[in-house]
């Protein structure tokens, strides 16, 4: 069973390509104490409102990296924590709801980065129905399909 991380800790979302070149999910970037939490926010209808950030993380790295756990983790952490850095045009910004992360992966980096210690990497769920269906409706179904040709 994975383990949960709750929070009410501050969530910035957007969208993001999981698979080039259309395949979108929404991503999530918020903390959890002294960790990072990268998650995405599950959109069911879209073909790729759901992918496996550790996946994602494993086609943008070479396949010969010394600490795959390592550098998957700095990597994701280095997506998310991006989104705080410059929130995207059309992102989210939710404080003070309660989230749940289903935590698929956990990596405690050998040195801290971006002021977190490590990263949580998983699903995450509002609260507040409102809140995930105004997070999932940062990704347009219409937007996951892949484009039909101009004719």
């Amino acid at each position: 069973m994975a383990r949960r991380v709750k929070g009410t800790d501050r969530v910035i979302m957007a969208p993001f390509t999981a698979q080039w070149p259309d395949g979108r999910c929404v991503l999530a970037y918020a903390k959890d104490d002294a960790m990072a939490v990268v998650a995405i926010v599950p959109v069911p209808d879209a073909p790729h409102g759901s992918p496996s950030l550790w996946e994602v993380a494993a086609r943008h790295l070479p396949a010969s990296t010394l600490n795959e756990t390592e550098a998957y983790g700095r990597w994701l952490l280095g997506t998310g924590w991006s989104l705080s850095v410059m929130p995207p045009a059309g992102g989210l910004i939710v404080k003070d709801e309660g989230w749940t992360v289903e935590v698929f992966r956990s990596c405690v980096l050998k040195e801290p980065v971006y002021g977190s210690d490590g990263v949580h990497v998983g699903r995450m769920a509002f609260d507040n129905p409102a809140v995930m269906d105004k997070a999932r409706s940062l990704l347009p179904l219409s937007a996951s399909r892949p484009h039909s040709p101009i004719v």
